[in-house]
């Protein structure tokens, strides 16, 4: 399991303590304050502000109090009309009827892993195979994750049947489907997904949450029926956590259709149903038809945490969801 730590803290001796005890005591001082927060695109005015003290440097993180929650679970290989409108999924179109639906989604290309690399980086980063990690592999490519915790969010990974080594396929794991594996500098831990109800019910719940499923329940191997299964045991299990009742949002996204290479700017990797469910959806359920590819579902996610966007997510031609997310239009590049 790839984990992402911190860097150890250095001590600091003589002059440079004083200086870091100074901004230490105005930071404490000032915690019991709220503030509003500087950027126009954030969800919430009250901030909290920690200072960390490195040998060489102090830095100051600034993280808002109430953070967005956002979920993404990926799915596999499915057109829009094998899954919207389909009478053997009826749980999966009850999400679609009674919260948000993007109604002209779009992949990015085939197979899956250009999807998943483009998703969380705004590129497939010239990959257009379903390679390993050992083949295809960007340590200096800044991801989602990245941005996340630069900003002061956090942010989880999580896959079913994760193995002890999660670079290799195993079973009904497949590497390809976890993008993370593939940017080995991101700033995200992979967990095995057993671990995630208990995680979204603790007080230090990531903010961001990426999920995958197995070959079966991702529709890969499995038929629509194990997928409309998994989503319905999933689902309410993680609108059960006090993540989701603090305003959580969860997408779930299918990565490409396997009967077209249809896009939004000419071809791509087809026509795919993008689901959005929340509580603010389910007061006022939403259906857009904006067109949007996974560069644009990328868009969104950081626009739903104020952030800038990466790669093709800066062409607002790739669309967005940001009315089902209910976010703003990011700070841009």
């Amino acid at each position: 399991m790839r984990t992402w730590m911190p860097r150890a803290r250095g001590a600091k001796t003589g002059p440079r303590l004083a200086t870091s005890i100074g901004v230490l005591a105005f930071a404490v001082a000032a915690c019991g304050a709220t503030s509003t927060a500087s950027s126009p695109k954030a969800k919430v005015k009250a901030t909290t502000t920690t200072t960390t003290t490195t040998p060489t440097t102090t830095t100051t993180t600034t993280k808002p109090v109430s953070s967005p929650h956002v979920m993404i679970v990926m799915m596999e290989n499915k057109s829009f009309s094998e899954v919207i409108g389909q009478a053997d999924q009826p749980y999966t179109n009850n999400l679609a009827n009674k919260y948000g639906l993007a109604t002209q989604s779009y992949a990015f290309g085939h197979p899956s892993l250009p999807n998943y690399l483009d998703i969380v980086s705004g590129s497939n980063q010239g990959v257009t195979d379903d390679g390993p990690p050992s083949s295809h592999k960007f340590p200096s490519t800044q991801t989602l994750a990245d941005q996340l915790v630069a900003a002061g969010f956090s942010a989880k990974a999580y896959a079913e049947n994760l193995p002890p080594d999660p670079t290799n396929n195993l079973g009904e794991y497949a590497v390809r489907h976890v993008p993370w594996e593939y940017f080995p500098s991101a700033r995200i831990s992979v967990a095995d997904a057993s671990s995630i109800v208990g995680d979204l019910n603790a007080a230090n719940a990531p903010d961001f949450v990426w999920y995958t499923p197995n070959l079966i329940n991702d529709e890969h191997d499995g038929s629509v029926q194990q997928g409309e299964a998994f989503l319905s045991k999933l689902i309410p299990e993680v609108q059960s956590t006090s993540w989701y009742r603090s305003g959580g949002r969860i997408i779930v996204e299918w990565d490409e259709s396997d009967a077209d290479n249809s896009g939004v700017n000419g071809s791509g990797g087809g026509h795919i149903a993008t689901i959005v469910v929340s509580d603010s959806l389910r007061a006022s359920p939403k259906r857009v038809s904006t067109p949007v590819n996974s560069a644009g579902i990328l868009r969104s996610l950081e626009d739903a945490f104020g952030l800038a966007h990466l790669g093709a997510a800066r062409d607002a031609a790739n669309g967005n969801i940001d009315t089902l997310l209910g976010a703003t239009p990011g700070p841009g590049p």
